[in-house]
């Protein structure tokens, strides 16, 4: 990422004048560049894929057995390889992607997680080798995410699989970013709306429990309004896109729901000028409850975050993922786990 970092740690620059309440005119879009192949990203890539979540109320981890874990902050760190499949229609394409290697890392809410170390061990497992079916639009968007190869025959067994499958789905919301128009790039800005980034994984309450597939993770669109500005510029014979946004966004799906969060989105894409490839992307969303959440009384500041990073691998690159296992919370330091490392 040695291109992305003095960007990200620049501050986005412009972004100091841009804000989603206020968006700055828009610059005159000019050298208008369009792809033969806009799914060239798809196409027999591999790519290393880091999500970091940390999260307002526990997230729920189960294995085979009765044993479950509470983690509230999760490092996902995974190779995959993909290719094209076939193609929908006009503006859609399905791709099959395997997980080649991958490292799962929690930060337990309990003191003592007895079995948490079996938990990750089995997720690990499971989750290596799967294959994940995608499908893209020729506009750089990720419609939909579903994992294969994991044997739903029992509510335990459907809620393992769903709470794989969510922290992929949050995983690979990284790739999910439109451009203005289809197979296009463009100098200058434009909005996105409603962006894949902004939601937040959810576990109905403890009063679910009862019910096993009641209690499986789910993930909910933001129910408020939010927008992400995106500008693109040149930079060292790349194309480099910088993104700015906010919005609001429920934890749970109910419309009557009480707790809502207030999110901001900072990120930079590298895409390569020749083929129209973003081969690289840093993004970061931070989020605290509004004021009138239930959740803002009598805690201690809920917060949530999701951060990240993509990047396309050459052909016999190898990438050491680490380690899976317990880790200590973010800014814990009075635990025998190894510290939590931030991207």
């Amino acid at each position: 990422m040695s291109l992305l970092l003095p960007l990200a740690l620049a501050g986005l620059s412009w972004a100091a004048e841009t804000s989603a309440e206020e968006p700055a005119p828009a610059r005159r879009m000019e050298e208008v560049v369009v792809y033969d192949d806009p799914y060239a990203r798809w196409d027999h890539t591999r790519w290393h894929v880091r999500t970091q979540l940390g999260l307002p109320t526990p997230y729920l981890l189960y294995d085979y057995s009765s044993h479950e874990m509470e983690p509230v902050a999760i490092d996902l760190d995974f190779v995959m390889s993909c290719v094209k499949t076939w193609r929908r229609n006009k503006t859609r394409q399905e791709v099959d992607c395997t997980i080649d290697d991958l490292a799962v890392r929690a930060a337990p809410w309990r003191l003592k997680e007895p079995y948490g170390e079996e938990i990750l061990a089995y997720l690990d497992q499971r989750m290596t080798g799967s294959r994940l079916q995608l499908l893209v639009a020729d506009d750089g968007r990720v419609m939909g995410v579903d994992l294969e190869g994991f044997t739903e025959d029992n509510d335990r067994q459907k809620a393992i699989f769903q709470q794989a499958r969510m922290l992929l789905d949050r995983a690979l919301a990284g790739f999910h970013l439109r451009l203005p128009p289809r197979s296009a790039i463009r100098l200058g800005q434009w909005v996105e709306y409603n962006p894949t980034l902004f939601a937040i994984p959810y576990v109905p309450p403890q009063s679910a429990r009862s019910m096993q597939e009641a209690r499986a993770p789910a993930i909910y669109n933001t129910l408020g309004g939010s927008r992400v500005i995106h500008q693109l510029d040149p930079y060292k014979g790349h194309q480099v896109v910088q993104s700015v946004g906010e919005g609001t966004i429920s934890l749970g799906g109910d419309e009557d729901n009480e707790n809502f969060f207030h999110v901001k989105l900072e990120g930079v894409s590298l895409y390569d000028p020749k083929t129209g490839v973003m081969f690289e992307r840093v993004y970061a969303v931070h989020g605290k409850a509004t004021a009138g959440s239930t959740m803002a009384y009598g805690r201690a500041d809920p917060r949530y975050f999701h951060v990240g990073s993509l990047r396309l691998l050459e052909e016999d690159e190898q990438v050491d993922v680490g380690a899976t296992g317990m880790v200590a919370r973010p800014a814990q330091t009075a635990t025998s786990l190894p510290p939590w490392s931030p991207l």
